[in-house]
């Protein structure tokens, strides 16, 4: 799988998260398309796994006090469970080492608790209902 990066809402690399973002988070999930993008979108570093070069894994991480936060992670459904997404955080992690930062984290759809928790994150917050999808915080020192 090649990654790639940019940063803000104006250029292709985003494009195509969006793309892998309405498919699973609005098609599948259902979603409100209204609620699915927010304030922060021009001011995160978007992350793309390409596979024969289509877009199929996807992540933003924001610079925040507490380290990287990590949001809108979704992968294809024809793509899942092939460890794409575990490489995407490896990316993620890599980068944020290298910007000096001691952790990243996330709130996590509870249904994808076992996958964080397989890539060494910990739940680390009560339950936190977001789009009417029960989700925790979890954290991974890096």
């Amino acid at each position: 799988m090649k990654i790639k990066t940019a940063f803000g809402n104006n250029n292709p690399v985003y494009e195509d998260a969006m793309k892998i973002r309405t498919a699973v988070f609005i098609q599948e999930q259902g979603i409100d398309a209204k609620i699915e993008q927010d304030e922060n979108e021009n001011r995160c570093l978007y992350y793309v796994g390409y596979v024969n070069e289509q877009p199929v894994t996807t992540a933003r991480t924001l610079q925040t006090e507490d380290g990287v936060l990590v949001q809108r992670v979704c992968t294809l459904k024809n793509f899942r469970h092939q460890g794409l997404s575990s490489q995407l955080f490896a990316a993620i992690e890599t980068t944020a080492k290298t910007k000096g930062e001691k952790q990243v984290w996330l709130f996590a759809q509870d249904q994808a608790q076992p996958f964080y928790l397989h890539n060494g994150f910990r739940v680390t917050g009560g339950q936190v209902m977001e789009a009417g999808i029960s989700h925790h915080k979890m954290i991974k020192a890096v």
